[in-house]
């Protein structure tokens, strides 16, 4: 009886060994654990630290490079060039306040809710400003691509507008959308890796007054500089309003002509084309105009001239003849434009490029235009 007392006390105190060992093992396995987690959630952390200290370098770049870009493209206006240094600076104190609080030191005082939230509060400022930095932007890039290429009359409608002004808009969405996903990456696996270990924890983001004050001036200022973009690009680019465009059409039982129109090869110095060459039949069949908003015009007006088809086969056979020539465009006596000319035209097309000081100077060019 004593020694099967003796072997179950034996046999117990085997079990409370091997209770303590196990113990001691999970105690251990839970410290790597928590150290891995740690040590995950350091490294996504160093993200951010090393994405403050990329904007002490990049926005520097960024006002140098689009300063000579601006002095380069519009070296006068000053209005742009204080916008971009003023857009840069505000972009880069959004960035350093919405990051500021994601650091190790957060980590160390083993403050995972805190860390959390914080992440969370990152990625929600950080698509914030990713959306109110596009908008100036886009008005602006939208604004100096008509600029640069309206004038080639590579946007004569509005469907071809809202074509271009759409592309943009694309462009930008897959580029904004992008850049959130890559910054805010880190944050989605530190909120991720918390909430395995924290799976109870609360999930608000806990924001406090001075950062919905900060939230708020954000959204505040980012609109002033949308308003400022906006008003550069209607006052300062002063865009051709390529969605006005109108059309002079010569009516189809009109078959007489005026006679004022002479196209002239100017090195020879002699009358090429005139109505007079075709019996003083008709020589312009529609005319495409796009007028500006405003008088005197600052910049040229496009015109599109379609020749009927006697006169485009009369224009083909002067302007082969004539290639590597110049020629020019002579109404009522006064040359209206002069060309370069490199080789024959089938398509029986000419365009103008001239400025107006009043609307009707220029209504009373384009009626007296369709009647030749």
């Amino acid at each position: 009886m004593e020694n099967q007392e003796n072997n179950n006390l034996s046999e117990l105190e085997q079990l409370k060994a091997q209770y303590e060992t196990l113990k001691q093992q999970f105690d251990q396995q839970e410290i790597i654990n928590d150290r891995l987690m740690k040590s995950s959630i350091k490294r996504n952390v160093d993200f951010y630290m090393r994405y403050r200290r990329r904007q002490f370098i990049l926005y520097p770049l960024a006002v140098v490079i689009g300063a000579l870009f601006i002095k380069w493209e519009f070296p006068s206006n000053f209005s742009l060039m204080l916008f971009w240094i003023t857009f840069c600076l505000v972009s880069f104190a959004t960035e350093l306040w919405i990051s500021r609080n994601l650091r190790v030191k957060t980590i160390g005082n083993n403050d995972l809710l805190t860390l959390s939230n914080q992440a969370r509060g990152f990625k929600k400022d950080f698509t914030v400003f990713t959306i109110l930095g596009a908008v100036p932007m886009l008005i602006l890039v939208v604004g100096w691509f008509l600029l640069r290429y309206g004038h080639n009359i590579l946007l004569p409608s509005l469907t071809a507008f809202a074509t271009a002004v759409g592309g943009v808009l694309v462009l930008f969405v897959v580029v904004g959308v992008a850049e959130i996903r890559y910054k805010t990456r880190p944050c989605d696996e530190i909120i991720r890796q918390i909430g395995v270990a924290e799976p109870a924890m609360d999930k608000k983001t806990g924001f406090d007054r001075t950062q919905q004050w900060f939230r708020i001036a954000m959204i505040v200022v980012f609109i002033g500089l949308d308003v400022w973009a906006y008003m550069i690009v209607a006052s300062h680019l002063k865009l051709p309003p390529m969605w006005r465009t109108v059309e002079y059409v010569r009516a189809t039982d009109d078959p007489s002509a005026e006679g004022k129109l002479e196209i002239w090869d100017v090195d020879a110095d002699t009358l090429a084309i005139s109505s007079a060459m075709i019996n003083g039949k008709p020589m312009v069949k529609t005319l495409t105009v796009n007028k500006p908003s405003k008088y005197p015009s600052m910049e040229s007006v496009p015109m599109t001239v379609l020749l009927t088809p006697e006169a485009s086969q009369l224009w083909y056979q002067f302007t082969t003849d004539v290639a590597g020539h110049k020629a020019a465009l002579v109404m009522d006596g006064v040359v209206i434009q002069d060309w370069q000319v490199m080789c024959g035209i089938e398509n029986g097309t000419f365009f103008i490029m001239k400025e107006w000081s009043s609307k009707e100077e220029l209504e009373a060019f384009c009626e007296s235009l369709i009647r030749q």
